[in-house]
Parts: structure tokens; C-alpha cells; sequence
């Protein structure tokens, strides 16, 4: 049975500005290209889950602008369902600015926008319905996530946050969580521990789930794949390699389809296999949503390891 999998989470429109390098402090440099795409922390796990099979439901915040309105026809056109998604009048839909540099460097700049206007008070509307699962990350109100995962625990759906933007949250303040997703320099702001090694992957974990009583901790850790920490598991889980041109999304892919392999799986190493190599392709094309890959893509590229 496919996963059923609500997001709580953020959606943004992204304008991808393509360079040789960033500029220097006071510098212009001349860029390549520039492209608009749908993204969003939240908006790419969702749109990932639902490439790979997931039935998914989004409840989160636009602004009534263009963006918002053409977020929310890429959303319909992937078959995430938007009952819950919420629309405010004079907001800004939710904005990234990323430049991409030649050699695979990005950095991004978001403004939050609408996002940071969703609100708690309707979840338990959302949660009428049922889920397997519930995707989180930072880029929405804290107490709404807060409410999410309490609503969440109530009714035993498994709950996976990512926990970017990088920022020391005030993990002790929400509710214990099944799946703690951090990348490494999110993993460095919350407990100041990079995760550089195995040593200092299991070190920062121990702290992560000593911070908000987790199950699982689950490092996202680039082209080095992925790190499972959490009730009896210690399990560094190997990266594929490919050709990376744009790593923008990719941990995104990977938070997404880790949740829905979970819960068909059963099995949270296997599904970090699955959703590495969900990241991985992600890496391969150019922006954030184009580029999340379909179940198909995904097969084909592990039966291609073997």
C-alpha cells in the first residue's frame, strides 16, 4: 500500500542565478543564465515522495500573488493534494535566490514570506484524515511544528523532520520525533559538532536525541552519503556517485523518499539505501524540483549498482 504523507511545511518559488563563481564582497560578476523553479524545503520532500508513488497532502502557505498561484498548479500536476493548502491576502509566496556556481557551489538566501503564516489552529482539521507519515522542517512557525508532531504522536503516524535551515532550535521545546534529519553544517548548529567522521557522526546523534528524545537520528552528509544513529542502530549507509551539476534539493530527496521507504519498508537502512540514491540523481540535473527523480528513474538507476 503506498505511504500516505501529510507535509507541514514551506513552499517557495526559487530563482536559480547561474555563475563561474560568487562574487567577492562589493564585486559584480557577469552570470550565465537565470531560471525560476518550484521549491521550498518542504514543497521538495513532498513533490519527491509523490514522484516516487506516495499519496501526499500538503498543508502550508501561500501568498495571493503569481508565485503562489503557480505553485500551487505545479502541486495539482504532481498529485499532491491541496485541500489544506492555505492562501493569505498581501502576503509574499515564500522566495529562495540561489546562485550555482560552476563548480556545483550553491548558496541560497530564502525569505520565508507566507510561510511563517501558517498557522496551528487548522492541523487538527488536516489530521482527520489519515497518514502514515509527516514531513517537517524549520521554514514554517516553530509552534506549528510543535503542534504537528503532538497531533502526530497522538495518533502514532511517524514523524520526520528536516532541521534546516541551519539554525540552534530550541530542540528540547517540541515533542520527540521519530526521524531527526539533519545535514552537517545544521547538524554543527545544533549541538557544535561537525560531523566530519564516524566518530563524530555518533557523537553529535547521541547529543541530538539527548536534546529532543528522538528515535532516530539520520545524517544527511552530501556526497558521503548518510548516517543512522537511534534504538540499537550505528550505521553509516555509502553514497552513490554520479555527476553532479547542481546539488540543490538533493537532501530535500533524500528527507522525502526516506519517509515514504520507511513506511513501506519497514526497514530504516534500507530506506536510506533508497533515498540516497534519490539524492544522488537529484544532483545530476538543474534545479530544485525538475530535477527530483520518479520511483522508475530510481529502480533503474540501484539495479545499475549491482
Amino acid at each position: 500500500m503506498a505511504a500516505r504523507i501529510l507535509l507541514v511545511g514551506s513552499v517557495m518559488m526559487d530563482l536559480i542565478l547561474r555563475c563561474a563563481r560568487a562574487p567577492e564582497p562589493s564585486e559584480s560578476v557577469l552570470g550565465h543564465d537565470y531560471s525560476n523553479a518550484p521549491g521550498g524545503k518542504g514543497s521538495n520532500a513532498a513533490v519527491a515522495a509523490a514522484r516516487t508513488g506516495a499519496k501526499v497532502s500538503a498543508y502550508a502557505t501561500i501568498g495571493k500573488d503569481s508565485n503562489g498561484e503557480y505553485l500551487l498548479d505545479c502541486w495539482k500536476k504532481e498529485g499532491v493534494d491541496t485541500t489544506h493548502t492555505l492562501t493569505r491576502e498581501g502576503a509574499n509566496t515564500g522566495f529562495v535566490a540561489i546562485t550555482l556556481e560552476d563548480n556545483g557551489q550553491n548558496r541560497l538566501i530564502i525569505f520565508p514570506g507566507a510561510n511563517m503564516l501558517t498557522p496551528p489552529d487548522d492541523l487538527e482539521k488536516a489530521f482527520e484524515d489519515p497518514f502514515d507519515a509527516i514531513l517537517l522542517q524549520f521554514e514554517i512557525p516553530f509552534e506549528t511544528n510543535a503542534r504537528a508532531i503532538e497531533l502526530a504522536n497522538e495518533k502514532g503516524i511517524i514523524t520526520v523532520l528536516d532541521a534546516g535551515p541551519a539554525q540552534d532550535y530550541d530542540l528540547e521545546k517540541l515533542p520527540p520525533v521519530t526521524i531527526l534529519s539533519p545535514n552537517e553544517t545544521e547538524t554543527k548548529a545544533l549541538v557544535g559538532i561537525y560531523p566530519g567522521d564516524i566518530e563524530t557522526c555518533r557523537e553529535a546523534s547521541k547529543k541530538l536525541i539527548e536534546r529532543n528524545g528522538c528515535k532516530f537520528v539520520v545524517l544527511k552528509l552530501g556526497d558521503r552519503g548518510s548516517y543512522i544513529y537511534g534504538d540499537g542502530l550505528d550505521v553509516l549507509v555509502p553514497p552513490y556517485k554520479v555527476d553532479a551539476i547542481d546539488p540543490t534539493a538533493a537532501g530535500d530527496a533524500f528527507t522525502g523518499t526516506l519517509a515514504k521507504a520507511y513506511v513501506e519498508m519497514g526497514d530504516l537502512v534500507e530506506a536510506a539505501k533508497y533515498a540516497n540514491a534519490s539524492g544522488a540523481l537529484t544532483c545530476t540535473k538543474l534545479g530544485a524540483q525538475p530535477s527530483l527523480p520518479t520511483s522508475a528513474e530510481i529502480d533503474a538507476f540501484l539495479a545499475a549498482q549491482k
